[in-house]
């Protein structure tokens, strides 16, 4: 005999509901995560369940990112100089691949210049990719050097690179990262000082600092916080602008409410102009297609443990990409239908104020009992 088990969902036991929306079509629909998820969904998601026009759950799954590529060097061609610049021509061969990164290898030190990347598949004609500052620093005891390029993902055989500021390219490495996208600034207000992103837990891979200040190098420190807990130092770095060229991003890879940055001066005057910018790559949500829209996403209220969905583990060939289309969720609403869980715990506990005043009461009877007391004998 068998016998099967199926994981139930009430909806009353839900805080927040929230609509989910996409264009027409079958296809899985996919949506970035907001700071009312991030600070009521739990870790994970794993307070979260998506429910179609039925009520029937839909399964989900954070969207799959793409497989990244091993680095390959790949061989130059008509290496030289062309209108003051350093040339060369990369051939990936007849099947090259999608990629979005060239690592360059530059001779030299202290160089500040520009790298433009433009791809053909005839050699005639050239699209424009993308261009990446590259420089090699030195300030405060330390170097900070930057030789690759970023771009578009792109499958051309032939990719054209003009460097400025550099005597020569030497040689060049292809590659595709597997971020799940492009980072972009966290909606933030400033607060007392200190920048509130809107509730707990939002994710912030990276801050970039920058001033108006011509020429600076300064230590900056960055701590996060979120409601109800201690600050924490998060990063400990530098921040500069040298020869025109602007630090790049902290890194952080931290999930808060709040942050403050503190940036030190020494002896010279503050920095004018000082911008803040919290950055952070999409946290991508992937819905099973195939079901009676519109969708709605519930979270918060009861603890509770991640789903397990089949969907979750399926091969990323097999999840129909191709015809994903994107969804957007509604404003959160409180669900009408909620229901606390019920506190099972004893009345004692329930009730720990009322005991706590009942004992004092009975204390102070006591006392004065034998305040009495000692005043009748004397």
């Amino acid at each position: 005999m068998l016998s099967f088990a199926a994981g139930t969902l009430d909806p009353s036991e839900f805080r927040w509901s929230r609509t989910l929306t996409a264009p027409r079509g079958a296809g899985p629909i996919f949506f970035d995560a907001d700071a009312p998820l991030f600070g009521h969904a739990g870790a994970g998601f794993a307070g979260m369940r998506i429910v179609d026009a039925r009520g029937i759950q839909v399964p989900w799954r954070p969207f799959p990112p793409p497989p990244a590529s091993a680095p390959r060097r790949v061989p130059l061609l008509n290496v030289g100089r062309a209108g003051g610049s350093a040339v060369a021509l990369l051939d990936l061969g007849r099947h090259p691949g999608v990629h979005d990164r060239i690592d360059l290898e530059l001779p030299g030190r202290g160089f500040v210049g520009t790298a433009t990347v433009t791809g053909s598949d005839d050699r005639r004609a050239f699209t424009l990719l993308g261009s990446s500052r590259i420089f090699d620093l030195a300030g405060a005891g330390a170097r900070a050097r930057n030789t690759a390029v970023t771009f578009s993902p792109s499958d051309f055989r032939y990719l054209r690179v003009s460097a400025t500021g550099v005597a020569r390219i030497e040689g060049a490495t292809i590659s595709r990262h597997s971020p799940t996208g492009i980072s972009y600034l966290v909606r933030w207000r400033s607060y007392h000082g200190q920048l509130d992103l809107g509730d707990a837990n939002v994710p912030v891979d990276s801050i970039r600092i920058t001033a108006t200040t011509n020429r600076y190098d300064r230590r900056v420190t960055v701590e996060a916080r979120n409601p109800g807990g201690p600050w924490r130092t998060v990063a400990d770095s530098r921040i500069f602008r040298l020869y025109g060229t602007l630090s790049p991003p902290i890194g952080l890879a931290t999930s808060a409410r709040y942050l403050r940055v503190l940036i030190v001066n020494g002896d010279d005057p503050p920095l004018a102009g000082v911008r803040v910018q919290p950055l952070a790559r999409p946290r991508t949500i992937l819905a099973e297609g195939g079901h009676q829209e519109p969708l709605r996403v519930l979270y918060g209220g009861r603890s509770r443990t991640a789903p397990d969905y089949e969907f979750a583990r399926l091969p990323r060939g097999t999840l129909d990409l191709g015809h994903g289309r994107r969804g957007a969720l509604g404003v959160p609403e409180l669900n009408a239908t909620f229901k606390p869980a019920p506190d099972t715990r004893s009345w004692v506990k329930r009730h720990g104020v009322v005991v706590d005043a009942a004992l004092a009461l009975a204390a102070a009877v006591v006392g004065f009992g034998g305040f009495l007391a000692l005043r009748r004998r004397a």
